[in-house]
């Protein structure tokens, strides 16, 4: 196989993904757009001399990051993005063509941030298909993107007043045909919605049932008890959000369950409660104290739910699911240092955003730096496992075997 190598990349250090120690002067060789060989330098075999080689220096090379919730066309309070809701003469107040367009800009954004795989958890209508079908004739640069259309949610339920976010179903019969209209429509996985008990535990069973049936994978939205022990009990592959009890992790461990705590943007709404609590408004401001103690201890929950996860050897994974104005699309590097911050080592963190997340939605072909694997590799400048913030400096982004940025390092901003 050596003999079909045509890209070399050298490196000050390589971490692979599998948890083990850095490899230093790391190799990665390339054959189209698989790996051939990825370790020392020292021990690599003799390439091609044709073999392109790029001296990325300094440089560490890690997997290409994995964003396993993300919605790239809604942003939410955005006064000039989408809230795919109607004016008075019933026009949306945000066109179709513009809705693809913040999709292209925000997937442009990943990809630069090293985001080489991105898991969009819901969208309006059906224009994350198409913006699928756009990056894979490489009309639009972006991540490689797996799509699950719209949220099935009972009538009335988790974000039902944004038109055509939803698929609105009744019982376990309707649940079964939502799920089918949505795999029909293209999606790759299902994303459900279960805010605190708006679904019956036979609605769920009956969605993810019909999912797994179809050969497709379960998303499921949580955010209080007892969704997260719901969609543990109904087979959900990944739960989103959340404060786990003890129990649920070890039940979701045990069925080989994802977690996806979407902690950075769970920090960011502290945030934005804390500004909002100075308002000059004296009601808005009260409500916004409110919140900023509720969200206070949901964060509180969320820590101890990950450290115990950590004990229990539950998956966790990194999903940005950035959907304020002030937070920036890009941010599994923020959510990595979360990570780290809520008890994970710095590998571990880097485990969540590639080979843990890869691991829990079946792709096998990619989340480590291996032969046979994907050619999606990131260089970043610096040591991540010493300064997780160099996950912010990017040398370069390469998306199956095709450099997608090298011109010049790429500091991505966190204002």
């Amino acid at each position: 196989m050596t003999e079909h190598v045509n890209l070399i990349l050298r490196a000050k250090t390589l971490i692979d993904g599998l948890g083990g120690a850095p490899i230093s002067q790391g190799l990665v060789a390339i054959a189209n757009d698989k790996i051939v060989y990825a370790g020392a330098a020292a021990h690599a075999p003799v390439f091609p001399p044709e073999a392109q080689t790029l001296d990325l220096s300094d440089a560490c090379l890690l997997p290409g990051l994995i964003d396993m919730h993300s919605h790239p066309t809604f942003y939410w309070e955005e006064p000039d993005l989408a809230t795919y809701t109607d004016d008075a003469d019933g026009v949306s107040a945000y066109p179709p063509a513009m809705i693809t367009l913040l999709a292209a800009s925000n997937l442009r954004k990943a990809l630069l941030s090293g985001v080489t795989t991105l898991r969009d958890t819901g969208s309006v209508n059906d224009i994350m298909f198409d913006v699928k079908r756009g990056a894979q004739k490489g009309l639009i640069p972006a991540p490689r993107l797996f799509v699950s259309g719209r949220l099935i949610i009972p009538t009335g339920g988790h974000c039902h007043n944004l038109a055509g976010l939803t698929n609105q179903a009744d019982g376990p019969v309707e649940f079964r045909r939502a799920v089918r209209e949505e795999i029909r429509a293209g999606a790759d996985f299902i994303k459900l919605a279960n805010d605190k008990q708006d679904l019956t535990q036979e609605e769920l069973n009956a969605a993810v049932d019909e999912a797994h049936r179809l050969g497709k994978k379960v998303a499921c939205h949580t955010i209080w008890a007892p969704s997260q022990r719901m969609a543990i009990e109904a087979g959900a592959d990944t739960f989103e959000h959340g404060t786990p009890s003890p129990e649920e992790i070890d039940l979701a461990a045990k069925k080989g369950i994802a977690w996806t705590p979407t902690i950075n943007m769970s920090v960011e709404y502290l945030k934005w409660y804390e500004q909002q609590s100075r308002h000059a408004d004296p009601k808005t401001a009260e409500a916004a104290r409110k919140g900023y103690a509720n969200q206070s201890r949901y964060l509180e929950q969320k820590h101890a739910s990950m450290e115990y996860a950590l004990k229990a050897g539950l998956r966790i994974v990194t999903g940005t699911d950035s959907f304020m104005r002030d937070v920036r699309f890009d941010a599994v590097p923020d959510e990595i240092r979360r990570f780290v911050e809520y008890g994970c080592t710095p590998m571990q963190a880097i485990q969540a955003a590639t080979l843990w997340a890869a691991q829990s939605m079946d792709w096998p072909d990619i989340g480590a730096l291996q032969p046979g694997k994907v050619a999606d590799i990131i260089a970043v400048s610096g040591d991540p496992l010493a300064d997780n913030r160099a996950m912010d400096t990017i040398v370069m982004v390469m998306l199956e075997g095709k450099v997608a940025n090298y011109q010049q390092t790429t500091t991505i901003s966190r204002e």
